[in-house]
């Protein structure tokens, strides 16, 4: 039997580059799941991950999501690198859904 695959979600960026999640499959093998990168034109970069990885990823994006609406502009490059982490990100995105800021 041939590898099957269907593309869950897919984004394209402004710059004509998508990111996909992709479930792959082939009888008698489980299916996997990954994340393919393609350029404008040309074959894609498939990742693939353990589900672990994929959770790590997806936490991230999810807090993202919150924290990114913010926007930060560096004063102090050095100090910025430190404090933003992706841990740092992610509490501070549970503030942002537990509370409404008036600045």
């Amino acid at each position: 039997m041939s590898r099957v695959e269907n593309v869950l979600l897919k984004e394209s960026n402004k710059g004509g580059y998508s990111l996909a999640i992709v479930a792959a499959f082939e009888e008698p093998f489980p299916v996997q799941y990954l994340i393919r990168v393609c350029p404008p034109e040309g074959d894609g970069v498939d990742f693939i991950s353990t589900l672990d990885g994929f959770k790590n990823i997806g936490e991230l994006l999810m807090a993202l999501h919150y924290f990114a609406r913010t926007k930060l502009y560096p004063k102090d490059r050095d100090r910025l690198r430190e404090v933003l982490t992706a841990q740092n990100i992610k509490n501070f995105a549970e503030v942002l859904k537990a509370a409404k800021f008036n600045l």
